[in-house]
């Protein structure tokens, strides 16, 4: 019997350790985002549609990490969003669901570069582009 609670003691010690050891961070210092993908890579919008429709959402992912380091997956919410033609397009920063949000204000003369710039908590930064055309 006394066994018993040793052995599930032990377990529980594990399954905590387990679950506290995996929440997507790393102590390892040189475990940080080395590259991030915008999503969709090109994309057209019309600029005399009402909203949503002369609007783009874009989204920033993570790339790349050095091996045998792990992050959650998903959207990087924190992403800086910058547009090339900021008299034509405008682009979301809000800290809602509009971040990443590019809205067409007039034609662009070809595409517009839309750029999602990511910094890591070490002030490395890694930035990715798509393209927007608006029509």
């Amino acid at each position: 019997m006394r066994t018993q609670r040793y052995l599930l003691l032990a377990l529980a010690t594990l399954g905590c350790l387990a679950v506290l050891g995996c929440g997507g961070h790393t102590t390892n210092e040189g475990c940080k985002i080395l590259s991030i993908n915008v999503s969709p890579a090109t994309s057209t919008a019309d600029h005399t549609a009402a909203p949503p429709g002369n609007t783009q959402h874009f989204d920033a992912f993570i790339g790349s990490v050095p091996q045998g380091c792990s992050f959650i997956t998903g959207n990087l919410f924190n992403a800086v969003w910058s547009v090339s033609d900021t008299v034509n397009v405008s682009v979301s920063n809000a800290q809602d669901s509009t971040r990443g949000n590019a809205t067409c204000k007039a034609a662009t003369a070809g595409a517009t570069t839309v750029t999602a710039t990511f910094t890591d908590t070490d002030g490395s930064k890694v930035s990715n582009t798509a393209a927007l055309t608006c029509n």
